[in-house]
């Protein structure tokens, strides 16, 4: 609202039969005029101008007030290189009688990929069999908060930075009209930056892709995929729970006036490193870069749209291309027919009367969420939204002072709870049914009104308070619980190692028998068990809480928590061939050397062999007296024994006898 009264002076958008309506001033109009576009009268002052997607053609018609389009700009994201393995953009169905299995997350993934790079691409039939299905999208109004920052080329194609805020905020508005009524969630300004008009003559380190258009870096003009690469490189440094951050800006690489990372809705941080020297090197995060145009809004919604993680409608290049022979790397118009003729906002190109995204693009997205291969955890309920246009009543928007907010009038019809023209609850509505999960007839619902469904043994159903209008908050079991054979918790997700490789890289590996490399990083990496020493991996991570090495879990595609004594335990377990092989080496080792010393010692113990001393042998004595018979009072032997030793005195100058102690040691054989 520019002007209020009698005179008023606004802008603003809004759609009547799915036909986008758009209200601006005279004063843009004329800035954003070209040669084909009709002209104005000389009515002085200030005033609106009308206009419809319709009234926007492709070449001059034989209506006097359409507009034209000149070229057709086109979304390159499909050019960019990190989507080389696009298995994150074609999540794979939940297999038959393995629901909870097969539930996943697919986080910190990136760019989409063009469809003629090759290869098969995972769950191919998915987008054909999610056209039209709403399924997970929020049944009541759901807010993505997002940040826009305006760069020095953006904000000198208008009068002020005044001017360019209000652009952008039109721009967002007329693509929140969209997200609405196809996935009930409203895109709201959370933050804006406009950055002067007067560009730097050298980039700021903290700013890096405020440059000029085609400025030089590196010994290579700064393309749009640069400016993405710095501005994600930026946003990863931030701390707010915004959906995405979107880099306004005048500039364009070729004919390429929008390019996105795929999937990225709700993800904090960075990954990579955005070094503009290496067309290689990339920095992924929850951003992407939008070109002013006739129709910038279109431009902004289609990339939101990739980071929806939605791919790109089907045209007649992509369904004749060899490369899509199943016309699986597009999302077709129907189950039967591919082109879908460019008449949808996920169309590679630009093009007029384009208002609404197409039953597949609505079906892969609702999908996402069902199978929470996006994060959704930053799409808050629509009750206190903080703006920067703060609080107004009828932009649908439940904004600090407002009970509800459904709208304008016309959006209300049949809304008993929300009074539309002061944003308060009716006259004994507790809550309203349209933006609040455990409203029912303008009543809270009883506590055993289930508010959130499970999605699997790790992710448990939530019921409604009985004393509130919303639901509490999504509540995970705790990552690292055991949900199956082989399977622990993880985001919220039964999932394994082997699980997540046979999702993202199966149909390239093995299919069912595709297993992680090791046990030990973040990067997804897989192999076939059949040919173990080769390694496939992509521009992937595991979900944020799968186990890695030394005890450690996956957080943002690093592994986090991991001990030294554990990292020891963890490489023994991976090398167990290596450490029994040295184990045995060594313990033969030992043995030989304790048998070695066993029998040195018994060496040293065993006596010595000494000689026996020869016997003097000396004559016997003379009998006593020469008396051949016994001694006087002689013992007398024993009939048929041995006669006894008799200790008769030796003769004189005898030589003593032999006394037993003084006998030569015995000697053992």
């Amino acid at each position: 609202m520019h002007r209020d009264g009698e005179d008023p002076l606004f802008e603003g958008v809004f759609t009547v039969m799915h036909d986008h309506h758009q209200v601006i001033a005279k004063s843009k109009y004329v800035r954003k005029r070209h040669q084909q576009d009709p002209p104005l009268d000389n009515t002085p002052g200030e005033y609106m101008l009308l206009f419809r997607g319709s009234d926007i053609a492709q070449t001059q018609s034989q209506g006097n007030v359409e507009r034209s389009i000149m070229s057709s700009p086109s979304c390159d994201a499909d050019t960019l290189a990190y989507d080389s393995n696009s298995g994150f953009m074609f999540p794979p169905l939940p297999q038959e009688n393995d629901t909870n299995i097969w539930n996943y997350f697919m986080t910190s993934i990136g760019k989409r990929q063009m469809s003629d790079t090759g290869g098969v691409v995972p769950g191919s039939r998915d987008l054909k069999e999610t056209i039209g299905s709403t399924n997970g999208c929020p049944n009541t109004r759901r807010v993505a908060l997002i940040g826009v920052v305006a760069d020095c080329t953006y904000t000198n194609t208008f009068a002020s930075e005044m001017d360019a805020r209000a652009d952008i905020i039109s721009v967002v508005n007329a693509a929140s009209v969209v997200y609405e009524h196809s996935f009930n969630i409203s895109l709201t300004l959370g933050e804006v930056n406009i950055l002067p008009k007067n560009c730097p003559s050298t980039a700021s380190s903290a700013t890096p892709f405020n440059q000029q258009c085609d400025d030089r870096a590196g010994g290579s003009s700064f393309t749009l995929s640069d400016r993405l690469n710095t501005f994600s490189a930026w946003r990863g440094k931030k701390t707010d729970d915004f959906a995405f951050w979107t880099l306004m800006t005048d500039c364009t690489t070729e004919n390429q006036v929008g390019l996105a990372w795929a999937a990225q809705l709700c993800v904090k941080g960075v990954q990579g490193d955005p070094d503009t020297r290496n067309s290689s090197s990339q920095a992924v995060a929850g951003a992407n870069v939008v070109s002013k145009t006739d129709n910038t809004w279109q431009v902004f919604a289609h990339e939101a749209g990739h980071i929806f993680g939605a791919v790109h409608d089907c045209d007649s290049m992509l369904c004749q291309n060899s490369a899509n022979p199943d016309n699986s790397r597009c999302c077709p118009a129907t189950a039967s027919t591919c082109d879908a003729g460019g008449r949808f906002m996920m169309n590679p190109t630009s093009g007029s009367q384009i208002t609404d995204f197409s039953p597949c693009s609505i079906g892969q997205i609702c999908a996402r969420m069902a199978r929470r291969t996006i994060l959704t955890n930053c799409l808050t309920t629509n009750r206190g939204v903080d703006t920067i246009s703060g609080q107004q009543c009828g932009n649908g928007i439940v904004e600090d002072g407002e009970d509800c907010d459904c709208g304008d009038e016309e959006s209300c019809k049949g809304n008993t709870c929300c009074d539309p023209k002061t944003c308060k609850y009716t006259s004994g509505s507790q809550c309203d049914d349209t933006n609040e999960e455990c409203c029912k007839g303008c009543k809270f619902a009883s506590s055993s009104t289930v508010c959130r469904i499970s999605n699997g043994p790790c992710d448990p159903e939530e019921k409604c308070p009985g004393n509130s209008g919303d639901c509490p908050q999504d509540a995970h079991s705790k990552d690292g619980e055991t949900c199956g054979t082989n399977l622990q918790c993880a985001s919220g997700q039964c999932t394994s190692r082997d699980l997540q490789c046979q999702m993202h890289l199966g149909n390239q590996v093995a299919g069912s028998r595709t297993v992680a490399f090791d046990s030990y990083g973040c990067e997804v990496a897989c192999k076939d068990p059949e040919r173990p020493d080769v390694r496939y991996e992509g521009s992937l991570t595991f979900l944020d809480g799968t186990p890695c090495g030394g005890g450690g879990t996956c957080k943002s595609g690093q592994c986090s928590g991991s001990t030294f004594g554990n990292e020891v335990s963890d490489w023994v377990s991976r090398h167990k061939p290596i450490v029994i092989g040295v184990a045995v080496g060594a313990g033969c080792l030992l043995l030989l050397a304790i048998c070695s010393c066993i029998c040195g010692r018994s060496r040293r113990q065993r006596p010595r062999n000494r000689k026996m001393p020869p016997i003097n042998m000396r004559p016997m004595p003379p009998v006593y007296n020469g008396w051949n018979g016994p001694l006087p009072n002689a013992q007398q032997s024993p009939p048929g024994g041995h006669t006894p030793y008799n200790n008769v005195p030796p003769p004189i100058n005898a030589p003593p006898p032999a006394y037993p102690g003084h006998m030569p040691p015995t000697r053992y054989a």
